[in-house]
């Protein structure tokens, strides 16, 4: 197994590392696994990436959620906007009591940070002008330590936020967002592909 080292400037080891651990990896090669236990819309994964878009009587954009607890942990994915969609966006929650945690907003042009204190109350933690180029792949990353949430898109926008309930166990994770509305894959779809997450690495954890 590889082995992480930090150096001081005199040259000594301050100690090894080992690497981020995986925890989660998805290929979207096919039909996802029983941990992708719920979501609204049409949902398919094929050829490395998952397409949604609104369908259905209910009046929501697509959303699928997953199984995987965490607290401090490393996200990222690619995402992408088709046609007539908004936003895409990644949502923590904590048990089915507590409901929402925090939520990724990631729209055409502005990127938001949503709180969630407790069941039922939404908080704008942040909100800023950002462009998305709808039509072409944009890459982001989630990084979660105690209260505070960086994200960075296209590795050249990094915003953060800080609120106590960011530091709560996140018991399942959904992607999701607008795709365009209540006509289907006609007025426009998300994709998703390359979705990774880790744990911090132990050098990070000290």
């Amino acid at each position: 197994m590889a082995i992480g080292f930090l150096w001081c400037a005199c040259g000594g080891v301050l100690w090894s590392a080992e690497p981020a651990k995986v925890l989660l990896e998805e290929t979207f090669a096919g039909e996802l696994s029983p941990e992708w236990f719920w979501g609204l819309g049409t949902w398919g994964a094929k050829d490395g990436v998952l397409r949604a878009f609104e369908s259905g009587e209910r009046r929501h954009g697509p959303v699928k959620m997953r199984k995987l607890p965490l607290r401090d942990a490393t996200i990222e994915c690619d995402f992408r906007l088709e046609r007539g969609a908004t936003f895409a966006g990644i949502i923590f929650n904590g048990s089915q009591e507590r409901g929402h945690l925090v939520h990724l907003v990631m729209g055409r042009d502005q990127i938001r940070i949503l709180a969630h204190p407790k069941p039922g109350e939404t908080l704008e933690l942040l909100k800023e002008a950002h462009s998305l180029t709808v039509g072409e792949w944009h890459h982001v990353t989630m990084v979660f330590a105690g209260p505070k949430l960086t994200a960075t898109i296209d590795g050249d926008t990094t915003v953060s936020a800080s609120h106590d309930c960011i530091a709560e166990e996140k018991l399942t994770f959904g992607l999701g967002g607008d795709s365009g509305g209540p006509e289907g894959e006609a007025a426009g779809a998300l994709e998703f592909r390359k979705l990774k997450v880790m744990a911090p690495s132990s050098a990070e954890e000290k």
